[in-house]
């Protein structure tokens, strides 16, 4: 299995909490979030379209969002930020590795600007909790 993602869904996916905008959504974005947990090896292909998630989301229409203006700048400064390339393929543990090397606060609050989530802290907790996890690990002997 391959999936593939627009470059502002790798931080979604990190603060995945089983909300969305259908059920379908919801079902679909659960499924992927699971099988990259079982399987941090499983291949991200970074697309500048519609992607794996989107493909149930009640916005899409046909390879767009109904707000793709407003999705093309989210992703591209999560792009910029996470340092990805259109087609770049990756893993999950390496894209997880990019934002917590990458993602400070700062730049979250900025590149995740205008986001309908943002609000909700989310993916705020979830970006500090991975941030933590490094500073853990790094203080592991």
């Amino acid at each position: 299995m391959k999936v593939s993602y627009r470059p502002h869904h790798f931080l979604c996916t990190l603060a995945f909490q089983g909300m969305g905008y259908s059920p379908k959504f919801v079902k679909n974005f659960q499924a992927i979030v699971d099988a990259l947990r079982e399987n941090e090896e499983l291949s991200i292909e970074v697309v500048s379209q519609t992607d794996s998630i989107c493909s149930a989301c009640p916005h899409k229409r046909k390879q767009k969002c109904t707000e793709e203006e407003k999705i093309q700048s989210l992703d591209a400064r999560h792009k910029d930020v996470l340092k990805l390339k259109q087609g770049q393929v990756l893993n999950w543990k390496q894209a997880k590795d990019l934002i917590r090397q990458h993602m400070t606060l700062d730049q979250f609050h900025a590149a995740c600007d205008g986001c309908n989530w943002k609000s909700l802290g989310v993916c705020e907790t979830a970006l500090k909790k991975l941030r933590e996890e490094d500073g853990a690990q790094k203080a592991d002997p």
